[in-house]
């Protein structure tokens, strides 16, 4: 894997082509996701995969939320624009934090901790699958429904991020960032 190549190249597609990815493909970027750096070895993560059926589930809940919150008059953000993005990939992977809404003495520097962890997992799985020519989408819309998501899988843990997985149907171009000598002080 060329890293630099793939963290270059990387880009959020919110497209995908209706081609089913290989089990062995997710179950290689679940185990590249662990490997991730964990905070005094926590590994807060934990993930659901959803295809077929159960993600198209996935896109019935979170429709019916963007139409409750539009009937409400509540503002939903890129909601749809999400939804569309999962039920479009072949692959949604729910990622969850194992010790928030459990662990006795959960506190402030545990979460930051946990969350790190959580996003270095998510960041292995998107540059892995780039690296397997493969396109991600990391998505928090998906907190919309989230209470709603946990009680249709019966998770007590916290949904945190989902990643959109598949054959990219795009090629956006690459987003503006800062450079590195505007935020960084030496």
């Amino acid at each position: 894997m060329d890293t630099i190549r793939a963290i270059n190249e990387r880009r959020s597609i919110r497209s995908f082509k209706s081609n089913l990815i290989p089990a062995e493909s997710i179950e290689k970027l679940l185990e590249i996701a662990t490997k991730s750096p964990s905070a005094k070895n926590r590994q807060p993560w934990r993930f659901v995969v959803l295809q077929g059926n159960k993600k198209d589930k996935l896109v019935e809940i979170m429709t019916n939320t963007a139409k409750d919150h539009r009937e409400k008059g509540l503002e939903i953000g890129s909601l749809e624009l999400s939804t569309n993005s999962i039920n479009e990939s072949s692959t949604i992977i729910l990622v969850f934090n194992a010790f928030s809404n459990t662990e006795k003495d959960y506190n402030r520097h545990k979460l930051l901790v946990d969350t790190q962890s959580i996003g270095a997992a998510i960041e292995n799985m998107i540059l892995g699958a780039e690296d397997m020519g493969l396109a991600t989408l990391w998505i928090c819309d998906i907190f919309y429904s989230d209470k709603d998501i946990c009680d249709w899988l019966d998770k007590k843990e916290e949904l945190v991020a989902a990643v959109a997985i598949g054959y990219g149907n795009q090629h956006p171009h690459k987003r503006p960032r800062k450079d590195w000598r505007e935020i960084t002080e030496w």
